[in-house]
């Protein structure tokens, strides 16, 4: 039956950035359909470690098993630590969802260094770690799925928005990259194109939410659902043949001149 293709029972997974919105919802969406979810923070910060928390109470409402962890995604030390507990714990490791959301927007000659590496270390240097580190036990295991998370600043330019767009588009090739190296391994690498969602960082203030009007023609953000479908299917039996793509969820926007 072709929907048993979509089945994740006996699966497991681990998503990083949980306490965003498109994370938390992959992760809720993945336990759904089946899958042991693990769920990891992107900072340290206090209120990431309360949405993990939450989010993982929601997997195991849902009867998996699962855990919660407060992590620096761009922590070489954290993140391999995270991904060896998740495959102990869960018993193997089948799934990564990469869901790094670290907000930030400047006019680029107030951008400083520091300010520029930290948004790189999260959002680009942070995946490649998580990918790397979860890479051990899928290459032992001869299969597993890499699920990137990007927005639309993968594909276009922001005012004010140079070091997420830039770190946005490293992940779009990364993916792309990754999805070569590892095709004859089992692991399939792709990536999901958020369009603007509700409750992702960059859109935190009313402003910036009116300035995007234009931009969405159907007059209305995505529902963090309406991305965790896709997810499902590229983390299921019948997405093997599908990676290094770049999927996008974004309501027409990419269509917009």
């Amino acid at each position: 039956m072709v929907l048993d293709q979509f089945s994740l029972r006996g699966k497991t997974a681990l998503v990083i950035g949980a306490a965003g919105a498109v994370g938390r919802a992959a992760a809720v969406a993945l336990a759904e359909a089946g899958a042991d979810v693990a769920v990891a923070t992107t900072t340290r910060a206090a209120k990431e470690e309360v949405a993990a928390n939450s989010c993982a109470n929601e997997v195991w409402a849902l009867d998996r098993k699962g855990f919660a962890a407060s992590i620096d995604a761009a922590s070489e030390a954290d993140v391999q630590s995270l991904v060896e507990r998740a495959a102990a714990e869960l018993g193997r490791l089948d799934v990564l969802v990469n869901a790094h959301d670290l907000p930030f927007a400047k006019p680029i000659q107030e951008v400083s260094p520091d300010e520029w590496r930290r948004v790189m270390d999260v959002n680009l240097t942070g995946v490649f770690l998580a990918c790397r580190a979860a890479a051990a036990p899928m290459l032992s295991q001869g299969s597993g799925r890499i699920i990137n998370i990007v927005s639309l600043l993968a594909e276009r330019g922001m005012v004010n928005g140079s070091a997420l767009c830039a770190a946005q588009a490293g992940v779009m090739n990364l993916t792309r990259a990754l999805a070569l190296e590892w095709a004859r391994s089992g692991i399939t690498v792709n990536a999901v194109g958020a369009g603007w969602t509700e409750g992702m960082g960059i859109l935190a203030d009313e402003d910036s939410r009116r300035k995007l009007d234009r931009y969405l023609p159907g007059k209305r953000l995505a529902r963090p659902e309406e991305i965790a479908g896709i997810v499902v299917y590229m983390a299921s039996d019948a997405a093997e043949y599908l990676t290094g793509q770049v999927v996008w969820i974004e309501g027409g926007a990419l269509s917009h001149v």
